[in-house]
Parts: C-alpha cells; structure tokens; sequence
C-alpha cells in the first residue's frame, strides 16, 4: 500500500453544544486540539489528511499549523455526524484506498505509533474494518477506526447522529482488532471541566519537566 492510499479522515463540523465553543480550536500545549490530531496522524504514516467541517475557511484560518490538508465542506452538518461522516467518506474513497481511517477533533492525546499500528493491520489485508482496543478492552472501538470497502455501502445508508457504532457491532469476524498499550489511549474532550482538566495536566506535565513544584 503507498502512502497516497492511507487516508485519514477527521470529522470536525460538530456543534460542540456542551462545550459551548469550538473544540478543535482549544488550545493545548500551543497548539489547537485539531493540530494535535492532524500531526499524530501525519507522523503515523496517515496521507492524505482529510477534515470535515462546517465552514472550512473558518476552521483553516484559526486552526494553527497544520500539516498538509483537504478540506471537506458539510454545510448540512445538523443533521448528524452520520452525514459528515458519509460526506467525509466519500471524499476520502476518491484517493482509492484500502481503508480509510476515521479519527475525533476532540479525542486529545492520539498517538502517532497507534495511527501506525492500525495502518499496519489494514496492511494485512481484510475488507471489513479495523479498531483499537486500548489495554485490551474490546467494550467499545478505540481511535483511529479504520473503516474498508464492506462498511462503505452501510455508511452510505446511515442516518441521525451517529457514527459508525451501529455498522461496527455488525461485522462480527470482520472486525479486526489492534490491540495497544491502555496507556496509549486518547481521552475526550466534551465538557468545559475535560479541558479544564486537560489543561491542568499539562500544566502539571510542564512543571515535573522543569523541576517546578510551585
């Protein structure tokens, strides 16, 4: 598999209603919580970076730094992340992938060497989909999924707002999972007390690197 068939898709056009502010634009560590995401993945072996968003233009020219990327525009984002997501999808399926993979602008703290062990899995082979168990926990697949050709006719046929939850429960034996390190799990960011607490671990982190107590 080249490098121009691992698309990595991350859906960014939610209304952050309990956040009450765009997630992807929190900061952290000085840089925004979509920046985060987008190097992870591009350090991980990801390309293309796709992302989904209500307004592109907005969200490039607050985002920070960022990688290379392509913008996919959902203007109808209200009606769900199953819309984005099938917008998203459809756009990533033009680059002719094996899988293409599906990550959160709020899930902070996604690890390069995840996006590369999932993309080693798809590398295998498989049609069906491919997700994380963080410590083994296969409760509920961990970020990046990675979704192949047999999920896409059922994206397609998604309504609401949901994601790929429903279709993943489905494919019994062709879900493969990529086990990790629980250490190595990436943590949501809903509420303004995640980011508040997202940020005194990073002021707490800084501190024990500086040798700080105060």
């Amino acid at each position: 598999m080249n490098r121009g068939s691992r698309p990595l898709l991350v859906l960014a056009a939610g209304a952050s209603s309990r956040m009450g502010r765009p997630k992807p634009l929190l900061e952290l560590g000085g840089r925004t919580l979509l920046a985060h995401a987008l190097w992870a993945a591009h350090e991980g072996g990801a390309e293309p970076l796709l992302v989904v968003a209500r307004d592109p233009e907005e969200l490039r020219s607050r985002a920070g730094r960022l990688p290379a990327v392509e913008w996919v525009a959902s203007p109808e984002a209200a009606r769900g992340q199953s819309y984005s997501l099938r917008v998203g999808l459809r756009a990533a399926r033009r680059h002719h992938p094996r899988a293409v993979l599906v990550g959160l602008a709020d899930q902070v703290g996604l690890r390069p060497e995840a996006v590369a062990a999932v993309l080693e899995a798809v590398a295998r082979g498989g049609r069906g989909a491919w997700c994380v168990a963080y410590g083994g926990d296969r409760r509920a697949p961990g970020h990046p999924v990675a979704l192949g050709p047999a999920t896409w006719p059922l994206v397609d046929r998604l309504q609401g707002d949901r994601g790929a939850a429903p279709i993943l429960a489905g494919l019994g034996e062709e879900l493969r999972w990529v086990d990790l390190p629980a250490g190595w799990g990436p943590v949501d960011c809903d509420t303004e007390e995640d980011y508040q607490a997202l940020l005194a671990a990073d002021l707490a982190g800084l501190r024990a690197l500086s040798g700080d107590a105060g």
